[in-house]
């Protein structure tokens, strides 16, 4: 029988989490209705990021083994929401270290950031609701030499919200001033390291502009948060291997900000 390589290998060990992950969320008992719900739907979306992945491979039946099993499948019918959040925190470190797997495709890379990004803020939101750490890895987020010129909707994005956060510091004072003044030069800061790496600065395909047109302020910016997620993870699939990890991190970093639709098993794709 011939041996998996290692991409089927990750793939294989995605899978396994993700049917681990479903089938724990179908058997844990929940105190209350609303944990009861989030826990489902964790299920749901593990099963749908199992799909994803191409499913489990099992071998094949065999006179001396009629009904093979799948090491790692098996999970406590005494499962609590709790192991769900073991669950998830330890398949999201785990996919998001086999991103940056130099065997790892690009749409493998892909679907793992995913992954990563939808356990991560279902992890938070379940140990909000059970009043326990999560216990996540903090990201580290890190600037690529080069991104595809795909990167310009990002740009334009940590750019408004560059304008938007001095426009907000122009009119607070103390505390609030500086925090706002402060996010807006790092939001600034990375605008230019995008158009930078992507060979816009300086161009005329350079989206940046001196304005922009902004409503309420708050409601703009948060859409405009919720759209660096997406758009970090949009980098992913064409980066070199070693660059995947601070795209992630970067994504990461924009959906601890603004939290995804948990009802999405690949939030920000697609």
């Amino acid at each position: 029988m011939p041996s998996p390589d290692a991409a089927e290998q990750v793939r294989q060990d995605a899978a396994i989490a993700s049917a681990q992950l479903a089938e724990l969320a179908g058997l844990a008992s929940a105190p209350d209705e609303e944990t009861s719900a989030l826990v489902a739907g964790i299920g749901t979306s593990a099963q749908a990021q199992l799909e994803a992945l191409g499913g489990v491979w099992r071998a094949p039946a065999r006179p001396e083994n009629p009904s093979p099993s799948v090491p790692g499948l098996d999970v406590p019918d005494d499962a609590r929401p709790a192991d769900v959040l073991t669950a998830l925190v330890d398949s999201a470190a785990t996919a998001r270290e086999a991103v940056a797997e130099p065997a790892v495709d690009g749409d493998l890379a892909a679907l793992l950031s995913g992954i990563v990004v939808q356990r991560e803020a279902a992890a938070a939101t379940l140990a909000e609701m059970l009043d326990l750490d999560p216990g996540l890895a903090d990201p580290a987020p890190q600037m690529p030499a080069t991104v595809t010129e795909a990167a310009a909707g990002l740009c334009r994005t940590l750019d408004a919200l560059a304008y938007a956060g001095e426009t907000i510091a122009a009119r607070s004072t103390g505390d609030a001033r500086a925090r706002a003044a402060a996010q807006a030069i790092s939001d600034r800061d990375l605008a230019e390291q995008v158009a930078v790496a992507a060979g816009l600065d300086g161009t005329s395909d350079d989206p940046r502009e001196v304005s922009y047109a902004v409503g309420d302020l708050q409601a703009d910016m948060a859409a405009w948060r919720a759209d660096l997620m997406p758009g970090w993870l949009a980098q992913i699939p064409s980066a070199d291997p070693e660059d995947r990890l601070g795209l992630l991190d970067h994504a990461r970093a924009a959906a601890r900000v603004a939290p995804p639709d948990l009802s999405q098993p690949f939030p920000g794709q697609g």
